[in-house]
């Protein structure tokens, strides 16, 4: 009797969970991962540099030039019909870009005032912030997103250190950065959604740039970066800029921006873990309360995320 053939495989379906194939579930997590990991990284790095007296518009202006030219690289490369954007979203793209310039600024601006592990902690809190702008867009705000919000504000009071230990403008910085990137991703969330991850990575990245070289004219006087300055911006440049947002347009692609944001709390666990092993920084008894609040909201608000999701960079 002859062998039989073959059975074919047209039409062959590769396991699923949760409508997305398990290999590229698997991908998107570790792009997700990784991405997180180069993040983390980034607030330390940037506490010494500004440690070593240098300006913060001196290590964020080319660490975000490098970073965009780095981007625009890697999606001609990869998908070269990705820079194409119509004039609409080149100019929400350019309003993100701006708003994004400006947060960066007052998170640099914090770390020379605060602790990296603190300025994570209190920077976490933007989803919370988003919620509100949400509400006031006119979305429902139940009884589970004030518990979220409730969490978040007293994380922030206890990581703050209301006793003193924690300097005061600093934390205001941080609240206003927290704010400002809020509506960073509430712009994404209501105006560029429909446009693909990689597109709005590599615009948005471009116009960060823009905003932050009109920006350097306005530092302090300085003098010229050392090799461990030039260190921290290239650091900052491949590791938190270009590979962090190519890792995470990645993760978008495979998983969606909902399961994306479930990795959210990885970046500010790995980011005070940096801080407390190089800078030596140490959290006292309440603040490990406050930050144990943080993140319990933050996890809350990957959930809420998770059933609304939008594809962001």
């Amino acid at each position: 009797m002859g062998l039989g053939r073959p059975p074919s495989t047209t039409g062959r379906t590769r396991p699923t969970t949760g409508g997305v194939a398990v290999e590229d579930r698997t991908r998107g997590l570790l792009a997700v991962l990784a991405g997180a990991i180069c993040l983390s990284t980034v607030p330390t790095v940037i506490k010494l540099g500004l440690r070593d007296g240098a300006d913060p518009l001196q290590l964020l202006a080319p660490r975000i030039v490098l970073g965009s030219a780095l981007l625009w690289t890697w999606v001609a490369a990869t998908r070269p019909q990705r820079l194409r954007i119509d004039r609409r979203g080149l100019r929400d793209c350019a309003l993100a870009g701006g708003i994004n310039a400006a947060s960066l600024l007052l998170f640099y601006l914090a770390l020379r005032r605060v602790d990296a592990s603190v300025a994570m902690l209190i920077f976490s809190v933007y989803p919370a912030i988003l919620l509100l702008m949400l509400h006031l867009r006119g979305e429902a705000v139940n009884r589970r997103d004030l518990v979220r919000l409730g969490l978040a504000l007293a994380g922030v009071a206890f990581v703050a250190d209301v006793g003193g230990a924690v300097d005061i403008v600093g934390v205001m910085l941080l609240l206003g950065c927290a704010t400002i990137y809020s509506l960073y991703v509430f712009v994404l969330h209501t105006r560029l959604a429909a446009y693909p991850a990689s597109t709005l990575a590599v615009w948005i990245v471009t116009f960060l740039a823009l905003g932050v070289v009109m920006m350097r004219p306005f530092a302090g006087p300085t003098r010229p970066l050392d090799a461990a300055g030039w260190g921290v911006v290239l650091w900052s440049a491949i590791f938190g800029t270009a590979l962090a947002r190519m890792a995470t347009v990645e993760g978008v692609r495979l998983l969606g921006g909902g399961q994306t944001a479930l990795l959210l709390p990885a970046e500010t666990v790995l980011s005070v873990s940096w801080a407390t092993l190089v800078l030596g920084e140490r959290i006292g008894g309440l603040q490990i309360v406050g930050a144990g609040l943080v993140l319990t909201s933050v996890l809350l608000a990957t959930i809420f995320r998770r059933r609304r999701p939008t594809d962001l960079p």
